[in-house]
């Protein structure tokens, strides 16, 4: 990925797990194996997950009704609520639905009907027309006389504006891959570059709430073709390590302890590991999709920017925002399923420079579910091709 952008976003795993809540760094882990209700016999309705997806699965409800943990939860996890009850009826009713109308399948979630509400709506609200531009969007003129009936025109009708949105102006994903190389500064300057030193520094939530002064790294980042990167942060108080060998993903923790990470849950799967860690993803980016398919246009802020979706052969699918001006890639949208929904990141790409001949962007902002997952890394400097033994990105011996 010679564009760096995969290179700035690995700062955010690692400073993610320097910076993450004290308490939970000091308790011992959980086997990767064990389900939720071997480790916690409280846990009612999703015990047989695994326990490393229950607090994605729990952030993911609170964004969905919109509330903080103690809407359910008393400081004391154990002790139950009435509020915990109506939860787990609620649970028990999307799980019911889901396995008997869509074969198992998660289609219906928490989000579905409350919608960021802790009181979902369960009819509409009065407003005189059924959608909120009205039936003028669909009808020509006053609509009256209108040959052949109001529903032969208005059948008609759609049917023209859904063919007018399919013809739109839209590029394929073949011309907005090209446009996003010539961007960056073109193949042939991209296929110059085999290996990156960055140096940045990322400013972190403090806590699973954001509460209190963000948290500060300075990283050091290494990454070499085709596939194998190392970053290390260093906190006020602690020194962590992430890194890819191309085949293993690991950690090494404040304590010096290693442990392997690739495909553990909620840590993204080796395939998608890979793909992101392809030194030189953006001339791959259609090789990396069994299906790409351009959604039309969205707004990013200020800018138009165009959306395309790619589906992994064997992962959920992702969502790239290219500036429409620009071509450059300034958001990527990426999930992890969990019991009740999908637990989505975001990731931006701002202020893009020229360094070597291609363009790097210097600040990435990570927003996530939780305030747990959102970060800011502004890139300090970034060399070109530096001397990296391959010896670096091996997976260190647990001190």
């Amino acid at each position: 990925m010679t564009n760096m952008r995969m290179s700035v976003v690995m700062v955010a795993v690692a400073v993610g797990l320097a910076a993450g809540n004290t308490a939970l760094a000091q308790r011992p882990p959980a086997p990767a194996t064990a389900t939720a209700g071997q480790v916690s016999p409280n846990i009612q309705v999703l015990n047989d997950i695994p326990n490393s997806l229950v607090l994605p699965t729990m952030r993911v409800i609170s964004a969905s009704l919109g509330v903080e943990c103690e809407f359910c939860h008393e400081s004391n996890r154990a002790l139950n609520t009435a509020r915990k009850d109506v939860a787990r009826r609620m649970m028990r009713m999307t799980l019911d639905l889901n396995r008997g109308a869509f074969e198992g399948r998660l289609r219906v979630t928490c989000y579905t009907c409350h919608r960021g509400s802790s009181n979902p709506l369960a009819a509409p609200q009065p407003t005189g027309q059924y959608t909120s531009s009205g039936v003028g969007i669909l009808l020509k003129g006053t609509g009256s006389p209108i040959p052949g009936g109001q529903d032969a025109v208005l059948s008609a009708r759609f049917k023209e504006l859904e063919a007018k949105g399919r013809s739109a102006s839209l590029l394929t994903p073949d011309q907005i891959f090209a446009r996003y190389v010539t961007a960056l500064g073109g193949e042939q300057a991209l296929r110059r570059i085999t290996a990156r030193r960055i140096t940045a520094t990322t400013e972190a939530a403090a806590d699973v709430r954001g509460v209190g002064p963000a948290v500060h790294a300075l990283t050091q980042q290494y990454f070499r073709a085709p596939n194998q990167w190392i970053v290390t942060s260093q906190a006020a108080n602690a020194t962590t390590s992430t890194g890819f060998d191309g085949s293993i993903a690991w950690r090494q923790d404040a304590k010096g302890v290693v442990t392997e990470t690739t495909g553990a849950i909620p840590a993204p799967p080796l395939s998608r590991v890979k793909r992101t860690a392809d030194f030189y993803e953006p001339l791959n980016l259609k090789s990396s999709y069994s299906r790409v398919d351009t959604r039309g246009t969205a707004e990013i802020g200020a800018m138009a920017a165009y959306l395309v979706v790619g589906v992994p052969a064997d992962d959920l699918p992702e969502q790239l925002f290219f500036d429409v001006e620009t071509g450059l890639l300034v958001r990527k949208e990426t999930a992890i399923a969990t019991a009740f929904g999908d637990y989505a990141i975001q990731t931006n790409y701002e202020d893009y420079r020229d360094v070597g001949g291609v363009k790097v962007p210097y600040i990435v902002r990570v927003v996530g579910v939780s305030p747990a997952d959102s970060m800011t890394t502004y890139v300090e400097r970034v060399e070109l091709n530096p001397t990296v033994d391959a010896s670096r990105f091996v997976k260190p011996v647990s001190k």
